[in-house]
């Protein structure tokens, strides 16, 4: 993938956050779209794990948990005797990136440790970069763009 259409998948992540999605299902939408079709199931899947699970900035950032699900979308099985080592192996690959990039992977250490800083109002610029996170995972691991 060429980086301006990195870009520009980034960039659509971050507006969805602003324009109201939680950061899992804007990563969801935004994102996984671009490798699959995403149902509105699949969007209503998503949104428990908004903000670090029901809102409770509790567990892990509803932008590496919505990563995931795109992971799953696009290198997941269907069937209990289908291989997935490479799918698991994405997600390894995918936390591990997420945790060296932001130094966390809970919504609240996120929030008080790197939310804030300058130009960083809100979850919009870490929706965006994890967005950049996740396609590099996916084109590592052998997943590009139909």
């Amino acid at each position: 993938m060429d980086e301006k259409t990195k870009k520009k998948i980034m960039d659509q992540a971050r507006a969805l956050l602003n324009a109201g999605w939680h950061c899992s299902e804007a990563m969801l939408v935004g994102v996984g779209e671009q490798y699959f079709k995403v149902s509105d199931d699949m969007i209503r899947l998503s949104t428990p794990f908004a903000g670090g699970v029901g809102g409770t900035h509790n567990e892990l950032c509803g932008a590496l948990t919505g990563g995931l699900m795109v992971i799953g979308g696009a290198m997941g099985r269907a069937g209990a005797s289908t291989e997935d080592q490479s799918c698991q192996d994405a997600a390894a690959a995918y936390r591990e990136a997420f945790l060296k990039h932001f130094g966390h992977l809970r919504c609240c250490d996120l929030r008080e440790k790197w939310i804030g800083q300058p130009g960083q109002p809100n979850c919009a610029e870490l929706v965006r970069q994890a967005a950049g996170i996740l396609m590099d995972v996916l084109a590592e691991a052998g997943v590009d763009l139909p």
